[in-house]
């Protein structure tokens, strides 16, 4: 985009976030700060439209999350002039029973746990059309996909459930960080911390996109420079391995949105690849339209 469209987006963000805390009487906002682009973009806008004194910023690790995340989120907390509390869902997890999901709970090191989830995508578990996500969208009951998948989502619903406790505690908007290509991708946890808010500020905008805020907000570079992580699961640590070259993704949806049918070609981009990603939008429908229901 150019700079001042950019512009123009964060000043219409920054209103949107003051007047929905001010609409749904609001003390402030709380989000989940992961150490990420997205929720470290929308962090900024938060900061930027309520003042630091009025945003709460969490950052909840577990067992298999990267250090180096946590590091970012108090890197740039500090920077922001907010106060994060970082807290462990470890033992959470482990009561509820989602370590147990997978064998890799049996290996004391992240590096091992993610060498084993690695060799297993490449040598267990069945993917199809070459694509991790959408095998785990098709996954039969008890297999491998399945526990792999309800042993990632568990960590963003426990994470979802502990801001929404704190929010109302606190008389908190939940602020959520969900970018346009998760959305329509399904590259999101369904009723997870990155579904579930009372506003999405940038969810209108893809994924590309976002970084163009982040340009122009000045994001640190330790913080740009990163995958895109879920940070949910060793060994499948960048999304764009997983759903392809990102900017290659976002002219796919776009071209999607634009048209009114699913015949889509687009110059420079292999059909197959297109293909694979209008499977996920198909896929991924349920995630986006749920709970079903009878009409009166």
């Amino acid at each position: 985009m150019e700079r001042n469209v950019v512009a123009e987006s964060v000043e219409k963000i920054c209103s949107f976030i003051t007047e929905m805390t001010t609409h749904l009487k609001k003390a402030g906002g709380v989000l989940a700060l992961s150490g990420g682009l997205d929720s470290a973009v929308v962090a900024a806008m938060a900061v930027k439209a309520l003042g630091s004194e009025r945003m709460h910023l969490l950052h909840l690790y577990e067992r298999d999350s990267q250090p180096i995340h946590r590091l970012h989120a108090n890197m740039f907390a500090e920077q922001l002039g907010c106060m994060l509390i970082s807290s462990s869902i470890s033992n959470l997890l482990r009561s509820a029973g989602s370590y147990s999901l997978l064998p890799i709970h049996l290996v004391p090191f992240r590096r091992l746990r993610a060498e084993i989830v690695q060799f297993a995508r490449k040598n267990v578990v069945k993917v199809e059309k070459d694509s991790v996500l959408i095998s785990r969208l098709n996954a039969e009951a008890d297999s491998w996909e399945a526990k792999a998948n309800a042993y990632a989502m568990a960590k963003h619903r426990i994470r979802m459930m502990l801001i929404y406790q704190y929010a109302e505690a606190h008389n908190l908007m939940v602020i959520g960080a969900a970018n346009r290509t998760e959305w329509l991708t399904g590259t999101f946890t369904k009723f997870g911390v990155d579904h579930c808010a009372d506003i999405m500020p940038i969810i209108h905008l893809y994924r590309s996109e976002v970084e163009d805020l982040a340009s122009y907000l000045e994001i640190p570079e330790y913080i740009c420079e990163k995958a895109a992580d879920a940070d949910v699961l060793p060994g499948l640590e960048d999304k764009e391995q997983l759903l392809g070259d990102i900017k290659l993704v976002d002219k796919v949806l776009m071209a999607v949105e634009d048209k009114e049918n699913d015949q889509i070609s687009i110059d420079g981009i292999e059909q197959e690849f297109i293909d694979r990603i209008l499977e996920l939008i198909r896929l991924s429908e349920p995630m986006r339209a749920s709970p079903f229901h009878l009409e009166r």
